[in-house]
């Protein structure tokens, strides 16, 4: 019996040990569990900041992005309105300059019809108005086939004619003309060029034709 109690005392001596180990083991669970939660707090405080700075970074590019975006639009407004007013200037004087040839047209004297006519077709060619202008030229070598005008005229029918692209076996002739009959002269070596330009467009699509073959 003495030493069931005395095995009892033991055990209960023990027992007691363990539990104020358990009790103390659960006190620094309890502080470790403390330090982690305010570490947490504070980095979730950390991260709420970083947040709201990247947030309001963010909102200022893109401010910056769209006042930056607002002002090339601008920019490119002012140079299309700008260029807009430089064309409708030209197309105004070049209108001036057709409007003064019809006139010279109408009181040039009749030996000068030829120059006066050809002068009208510059003019409409810098309308680009190609069939106008193109009538003038062809007025210039039906009526007036002995002009000092016609190599000219020649040249620039052509020329209102592949600015139509229309009748190009035409333009090949009519420039072809102005190297057989006018060898010497500037329109000369203008025809070669073009013609060159006609025969590489001619050869272009055939060219692709053999590719795809």
């Amino acid at each position: 019996m003495q030493k069931f109690l005395t095995l009892m005392q033991a055990n209960q001596a023990d027992l007691h040990v363990q539990m104020k180990q358990l009790h103390d083991d659960l006190g620094v669970f309890s502080e470790t569990m403390k330090e982690s939660q305010s570490q947490m707090s504070m980095l979730a405080s950390k991260l709420d900041d970083m947040s709201a700075a990247i947030a309001s970074k963010v909102a200022s590019i893109g401010s910056s992005l769209t006042t930056q975006q607002a002002k090339s639009i601008a920019e490119q407004k002012a140079n299309q309105e700008a260029a807009q007013s430089k064309q409708e200037a030209a197309l105004a004087k070049q209108e001036a300059a057709l409007a003064k040839q019809v006139a010279a047209l109408a009181n040039s004297p009749t030996d000068l019809f030829d120059v006066a006519t050809y002068k009208l077709g510059q003019a409409y060619y810098g309308l680009a108005k190609w069939e106008a202008a193109g009538r003038q030229f062809a007025l210039v070598l039906e009526r007036y086939p002995k002009s000092d005008m016609t190599a000219s005229a020649r040249l620039m029918y052509a020329l209102s004619l592949i600015q139509m692209r229309k009748n190009l076996e035409e333009a090949a002739q009519y420039l072809e003309s102005i190297t057989t009959d006018f060898p010497s002269s500037p329109e000369a070596e203008a025809a070669v060029r073009q013609l060159k330009k006609l025969r590489a467009a001619r050869a272009a699509p055939a060219d692709a034709k053999d590719a795809a073959r």
